[in-house]
């Protein structure tokens, strides 16, 4: 029954575009949210955005660091934790503080690789799914028992956010930007709706997932409580609250 589990120095492959994608991700939402709080600070007040917006920026730079710092080091020990087990009957996926995902042969719906060498495993249910990393030692044995269970295909998107990853992160800020700050109630209501609704949707699947850690099912709370200030910032335009 061989296991296989990450290659020594396989983190360091993937450390580079982790944090790159961290920094990425800061450079578009730390504008936003200066933006934000600019937009909706009353005329009156807009000569303290001269001394607060500067130590939010400090303090945004400090929490930064250290959530790279963090979101590295959680990534290295779930990448080091990571077992992959083939049995006769069966496929097995084991990880740190994630669910186990086990997949019985006859059970198995696709496999498939993506472009980046990433195995995807695909059960009966839209959950039960098996991510190996490209990372993963002796690959070409994996595939080659992989191949006698199920022909790996050409992975292919499934849906609209795989396809165009980048342009629906910019529209879902965009959304929230135009949900915030938009004085006109139409335009508000028109950017809260499909937000309300990806938010939504995002939180369902990041609670059904069987490949987030219990960390970021934590975390992942905090999206209701974005989703519900959203609608609130909404309704206060509508009833005329927010002026």
């Amino acid at each position: 029954m061989p296991d296989y589990r990450i290659k020594p120095g396989g983190f360091k492959e993937i450390k580079k575009r982790m944090i790159a994608r961290l920094l990425i991700m800061i450079a578009i939402v730390a504008p936003f949210g200066i933006a934000v709080t600019l937009f909706n600070t009353g005329k009156e007040k807009q000569q303290y955005n001269y001394i607060s917006i500067p130590i939010i920026i400090v303090l945004f730079i400090i929490v930064f660091f250290y959530t790279i710092r963090r979101s590295v080091k959680k990534q290295k020990e779930l990448m080091d934790s990571y077992t992959l087990v083939l049995s006769e009957k069966m496929i097995a996926r084991y990880q740190l503080n994630t669910p186990t995902i086990s997949l019985y042969h006859n059970e198995l719906k696709e496999i498939s690789k993506t472009s980046k060498g990433i195995l995807v495993i695909k059960g009966k249910h839209p959950e039960d799914v098996i991510f190996v990393p490209a990372q993963i030692e002796n690959l070409a044995d994996l595939e080659e028992r992989l191949n006698n269970i199920l022909p790996i295909a050409q992975y292919k998107p499934k849906t609209i956010f795989e396809k165009y990853p980048t342009p629906f992160s910019l529209l879902t800020i965009g959304l929230m930007f135009g949900s915030y700050t938009s004085k006109d109630k139409i335009i508000a209501l028109a950017c809260c709706i499909p937000l309300t609704v990806f938010l939504a949707w995002s939180f369902y699947k990041i609670r059904v997932s069987k490949n987030i850690d219990n960390r970021v099912r934590r975390v992942s709370w905090w999206m209701l409580i974005v989703m519900f200030s959203i609608i609130y910032a909404t309704i206060l335009k509508f009833t005329g609250h927010n002026k």
